[in-house]
């Protein structure tokens, strides 16, 4: 088993859960770019700064999480997109040792969304810079022998608040506020537990397993389908919402569905895949709100 693991992006959403999982039976290095809680300060970008790290603290794992994620950010940045979510990787792949196992977390957007659900080896084909970046950098990762590339959704859990916490927070908002407003309904979306996420980043490593693989919930609907769930389950009305039937202009195109099949991930054992509605209550409970 893997002793010592360097996660990088350690004091984001996903960081977090995952340094917890692996701190389980590992002592974890948690990188961040600015330093945090116990977090060390580590400039990815910089090739020399990642080199000497890896000289100081040899880890036998590393997984990286770091990345610009707001696809309308990376729409219009995309050099400064390039610097962090694809350099990085070379900079592994050239200093790390050739026994030392790296993991990348990549996304759905590597798909267009058109022909769901997406399997490990089709062919990629983003439609915005944020996937794109993605796909070039699993180019770099899975040169790598025994490299590890694992693909998911949209990710929600808990943060410090129920209004801090990502889309859960977002849904909270919009049932509790009643203020009449339209949700998207025309992209679907595969809600997936950090927790899950992190389990899934543990397994991989606890069974040395290279290549791609997918992890996402089973169960997909579009944003307004999952506010009115949300609704019904902490028993308010989510009569003030109206569905809307053509996307939302935005800088960067989203996939239509790019459902991700995790058949891979679980032939192999792996079976941590929480429906969002048991994530939404546990989440909810976890902060003391009452449900009926």
């Amino acid at each position: 088993m893997t002793k010592t693991c360097m996660v990088t992006g350690a004091s984001g959403f996903l960081g977090r859960a995952v340094v917890q999982r692996l701190g389980v039976d590992r002592h974890v290095h948690g990188v961040a770019f600015r330093q945090a809680d116990r977090f060390a300060a580590l400039d990815l970008r910089n090739p020399d700064e990642v080199a000497a790290y890896l000289r100081a603290h040899r880890p036998d794992a590393v997984v990286h999480l770091a990345a610009y994620r707001d696809p309308d950010f990376c729409e219009e940045h995309r050099d400064e997109t390039w610097a962090l979510n694809v350099r990085p990787l070379e900079s592994f792949c050239e200093w790390l040792p050739p026994e030392v196992p790296l993991l990348f977390v990549s996304s759905d957007y590597v798909f267009d969304g058109n022909r769901p659900p997406f399997k490990e080896d089709d062919p990629v084909c983003p439609i915005n810079v944020y996937g794109e970046s993605k796909a070039a950098a699993e180019r770099v990762v899975l040169q790598r022998p025994g490299a590890t590339v694992l693909r998911v959704p949209l990710l929600v859990g808990a943060a410090a608040s129920v209004e801090t916490s990502g889309f859960i927070a977002q849904m909270w908002q919009a049932v509790r506020e009643k203020t009449p407003r339209v949700e998207d309904h025309v992209i679907v979306r595969f809600p997936t537990w950090i927790r899950d996420v992190a389990e899934g980043i543990a397994f991989l490593l606890d069974h040395r397993a290279s290549g791609c693989f997918h992890l996402s919930s089973l169960r997909g609907a579009t944003r307004y389908e999952w506010m009115r769930e949300f609704a019904e389950l902490v028993g308010e009305s989510a009569d003030h919402l109206s569905p809307s039937t053509e996307i939302v202009p935005r800088r960067a195109a989203r996939p239509l569905n790019s459902q991700l099949n995790s058949d891979r991930l679980r032939s192999i054992g792996f079976e941590h895949l929480t429906d969002f509605r048991e994530v939404m209550r546990q989440v909810l409970a976890g902060f003391s709100v009452p449900l009926p």
